[in-house]
């Protein structure tokens, strides 16, 4: 195995974890090679303040053979050299005298620091900066080096961009495969659901996470709300106020509220401007409810604030094969203002698939 399959292999490794189980924590997958090249030990990272990945390879490694000093190991993600959940990893490499780590990409964390602990101790430092390594923890380098959470904006329209007519109705114009994926590809796999109370009211939406095999899931919910209009009596038989066992409704609003709220409903205090909310007032309050990564489902006013604020991350577009060709439909984005094309939003595509008649684009920020 050469230098490039080992790294693919510790990529792929690492992307076996279900990142639900390991969130906040990045994927990493690491193997090592023996003298010969050939894979002695494997292991990924499994389960949020369970063994790293390199525990597990080290581990499987030293069935094979107690000296492991003429081994190579190979890391999708720089090793932790710092005490956390579990001690440093950096330690356990350098314990075992490996005598080469080939690194898939750096940690952004600023408490890791091993690169110098390692080659302070006589081993070899290879780092790759793979770029298929640095796309597959996206979600952690937007919380480490961005302070925020990771958002994910989700539209459905039809081909000529409207994601509803004239008189608001937007039930449906993407297929029942685009709806089914979005639940068990986007909804299960992110800690809260963003979105606005005009969406909530207008759609009368519950935003549960719905199985392909037919059951029902609570998701968070995150409401952006600047005057509390939901609290007001004559919404309180929406779905979004479902019983919660599991979940919470969190109400971005301009000032607290002046009555006791729910158990499982909370507000978060953030700024307003003409535009909207200036998300940067929310982020650590975000973080420090756990919500890392978020799934925005909303209208073109909240996208396009979110796009011009420059936090969104991902796109997901979901393109039915319809043309509705109306001026006056509700379009999927746009800004009230003249921009030139020097102001254009630029993004890299990740992948396209088609499911039934759909076209699914899903693009990066960058």
């Amino acid at each position: 195995m050469n230098k490039k399959e080992a790294i693919d292999y510790c990529i792929n490794l690492a992307k076996k974890a279900d990142e639900n189980r390991i969130r906040p924590n990045p994927f990493v997958g690491a193997v090592i090679l023996d003298e010969a090249d050939q894979v002695i030990g494997e292991g990924y990272h499994q389960k949020l303040g369970g063994p790293h990945a390199e525990v597990y390879a080290i581990e499987q490694a030293l069935q094979k053979t107690a000296d492991l000093s003429k081994c190579s190991l190979y890391l999708s993600l720089e090793p932790c050299s710092h005490f956390g959940k579990t001690p440093p990893c950096a330690d356990l490499i350098i314990q075992h005298k490996i005598k080469k780590v080939v690194i898939a990409s750096l940690d952004p964390n600023p408490k890791v620091a091993s690169i110098e602990k390692l080659l302070a101790a006589g081993i070899e430092v290879e780092v790759m900066n793979e770029p298929s390594a640095i796309t597959l923890n996206r979600r952690f380098f937007t919380n480490q080096l961005k302070n925020r959470p990771h958002y994910i904006l989700k539209l459905a329209s039809t081909i000529d961009g409207k994601i509803a007519d004239y008189a608001k109705n937007s039930h449906w114009i993407s297929n029942a495969a685009s709806r089914q994926y979005v639940h068990d590809h986007l909804r299960a796999n992110v800690d809260a659901i963003l979105t606005s109370y005009k969406t909530v009211i207008q759609d009368q939406a519950s935003l549960t996470i719905r199985n392909t095999t037919g059951g029902i899931q609570e998701a968070n919910v995150v409401i952006i709300d600047k005057n509390l209009e939901l609290l007001q009596t004559q919404y309180e038989g929406l779905p979004i106020f479902y019983p919660r066992t599991a979940s919470k409704i969190i109400l971005i609003t301009a000032q607290a509220p002046s009555i006791q709220l729910p158990e499982n409903m909370e507000c978060i205090t953030g700024t307003f401007n003409e535009q909207g909310l200036v998300f940067s007032s929310i982020a650590a309050k975000l973080l420090e409810l756990g919500y890392y990564k978020i799934l925005t489902e909303a209208g073109s006013q909240l996208n396009s604030s979110m796009i011009q604020q420059n936090i969104a991350d991902e796109l997901y577009w979901f393109i039915a094969p319809s043309i509705l060709n109306d001026l006056n439909a509700l379009p999927m984005l746009g800004l009230d203002e003249f921009r030139g094309l020097d102001k254009k939003v630029q993004l890299s595509l990740i992948e396209t698939k088609l499911i039934d008649q759909d076209v699914l684009l899903h693009y990066r920020f960058n």
